[in-house]
């Protein structure tokens, strides 16, 4: 009897060490980060395959692009002047000018002067 009960608790710690190993692989299998840091779909490959076709067509272009500078041995643009007037140096503001400015703030401001009925000269009626 006492040779049974061993068996059947040895059994019953087996299988508990098993559903405990179960669990706690699939606890760690799900709070591992899935990184396909090497692999590509097919759609992100195409997309930058047809990037770098883009911009090889327009790096392409630039190169074939033909400069015509006769234009600058012109004699009407010879005679062109440049009549520009010079901006004078303007005094800069402060660097900041929402910020308080210094020497008020709220207690060394007087308190505003308020109208009172007394001092106001009342409306004529009709």
């Amino acid at each position: 009897m006492n040779q049974k009960k061993s068996s059947k608790s040895t059994t019953i710690s087996i299988i508990l060490i098993v559903v405990v190993a179960l669990v706690a692989y699939f606890y760690y299998e799900s709070t591992i980060p899935v990184s396909n840091s090497g692999l590509q779909t097919t759609t992100e490959t195409s997309d930058a395959q047809a990037a770098g076709m883009r911009v090889l067509s327009l790096l392409n272009q630039i190169r074939s692009l033909k400069i015509d500078t006769s234009i600058f041995k012109d004699p009407a643009y010879l005679t062109l002047r440049d009549y520009s007037v010079a901006i004078p140096q303007e005094n800069v503001g402060r660097p900041n000018p929402f910020a308080p400015l210094p020497g008020v703030g709220s207690a060394s401001t007087a308190p505003a002067a308020t109208t009172t009925a007394s001092t106001s000269r009342p409306r004529a009626t009709r």
